[in-house]
């Protein structure tokens, strides 16, 4: 779990250029945004499958109009740091698609898992938060109803949609950081006091984890899973942007806040000046002199 608190920051190069649906592609911040879920989709168990990257290809000819042979060229977008820029953002661009173009790419990302012949809970726990960050019942995906239809006939095991809508039931951890905006910002705080330093102590990680076991509640078993939630769809929000998220709560629970962030900063033995710095800015940021 420490290694998750540690995110390296990538070297800024010369952006690369496209031509004719590359470079309309890297000017559409949403269309691109996606295609990186999607490519994060043949990722998600951390091999690439042959299988998944040509469900892959084929989605991205069809639905984005990127023909076999220009991915060579989409893989250097992809990985250029105007994507990376975007995929920062990507729930917030996502937000602007309406319902059936989120669907369309539900449907897209279970095509790409289905093409996985070992597909696992990564797999299902990748669909399980994207279904519920954009808002979607996967019930409501074309694909399901497809699937339903011959296991009706041929009696197989349920579809991978009511799958993933068994997922999005359980009353995890997970799920209850996910749809808590104020306790997804106190997390982020968190993990962000956690390397302010710029490294992260075992101190620090293991105050981490009793703060959200026994202060928050949340099941230490799903600790990692919150941190790559954190790590994959919270950097977008900046520490401004989380403190303020937690401005409007009453004054216990801000002080509450400022303990637990207190409790990392100090675990590490000496407080930082960064550390401080983070901690002062947050104090006013909540209405603390």
């Amino acid at each position: 779990m420490l290694g998750l608190f540690m995110s390296i920051a990538r070297l800024f190069e010369r952006e690369p250029q496209f031509s004719g649906s590359l470079a309309e592609l890297s000017e559409d911040p949403v269309r691109l945004a996606e295609i990186l879920l999607l490519f994060r989709m043949v990722l998600a168990d951390g091999i690439v499958q042959p299988s998944q990257l040509t469900a892959f290809e084929r989605i991205c000819e069809q639905h984005f109009g990127v023909s076999r042979r220009d991915m060579p060229e989409l893989h250097a977008l992809l990985d250029s740091p105007k994507a990376r820029s975007y995929e920062a953002q990507a729930f917030t661009l996502l937000g602007q698609l309406d319902m059936k173009a989120r669907t369309t790419l539900l449907d897209d990302m279970m095509r790409i898992a289905r093409a996985n012949t070992n597909r696992n809970e990564r797999d299902d726990r990748l669909i399980r938060r994207t279904a519920s960050l954009l808002g979607l019942e996967p019930g409501s995906v074309g694909v399901e109803e497809k699937e339903q239809a011959m296991n009706d006939t041929a009696g197989k095991s349920p579809s991978f949609g009511e799958r993933v809508r068994a997922l999005l039931d359980q009353s995890t951890s997970l799920s209850k950081v996910a749809n808590d905006p104020v306790l997804t910002a106190e997390l982020l705080l968190l993990v962000r006091m956690s390397f302010a330093d710029k490294t992260v102590e075992p101190a620090e990680a293991d105050a981490f984890a009793a703060i959200c076991t026994r202060l928050l509640g949340l099941n230490g078993d799903e600790l990692t899973d919150i941190l790559r939630y954190l790590n994959d769809f919270g950097y977008e929000t900046t520490d401004a942007q989380a403190a303020e998220m937690l401005a409007d709560l009453d004054e216990a629970r801000k002080r509450e806040i400022l303990d637990h962030l207190a409790i990392v900063a100090k675990a590490g033995g000496e407080v930082d000046d960064r550390e401080r710095r983070l901690f002062e800015a947050t104090a006013r940021r909540l209405g603390f002199a």
